[in-house]
């Protein structure tokens, strides 16, 4: 299932803010615009993890989000989040299951530096490894 919501980006004094207005205290920041967004999809998947989707907020219209109460230069851009995408990867599979990326490479026989990529999102492994790498760290939660 794919839901996106608006998110409300704008620059701070070092970072780059993020906020979700759907989603009350949903907010994150990233060191430039890029690694904002990624973070605000982190961010509402932290915000909606375990709720059932038939929970879920609604998503506003862009046109109803209300800027007034943002610096000057805010911005709303739509946010895409994927649950397939977030709710079955290593690292949500991990975090469920109490591991740190240390633990995990050390589970797997992995080197940490890619367990760490994979964790970030800055690599991912083709989707048939994933599957398999996420059921052994399920049955090591068992």
């Amino acid at each position: 299932m794919k839901i996106y919501y608006p998110t409300i980006f704008y620059r701070g004094e070092k970072y780059f803010i993020a906020v979700v207005p759907d989603l009350q205290g949903c907010l994150t920041q990233g060191d430039d615009l890029s690694d904002a967004m990624f973070w605000a999809v982190d961010a509402i998947g932290t915000w909606l993890d375990g709720l059932d989707e038939k929970d879920y907020p609604a998503p506003s219209k862009v046109a109803d989000v209300d800027l007034s109460d943002f610096p000057e230069g805010s911005f709303v851009n739509i946010v895409e989040f994927d649950t397939e995408k977030y709710f079955h990867t290593i690292r949500y599979e991990a975090h469920k299951a109490g591991l740190n990326i240390k633990q995990t490479a050390e589970l797997l026989g992995a080197p940490y530096r890619t367990v760490q990529n994979w964790f970030n999102g800055t690599r991912q492994p083709p989707p048939w490894f994933e599957r398999l790498v996420v059921k052994e760290i399920q049955a090591a939660a068992e």
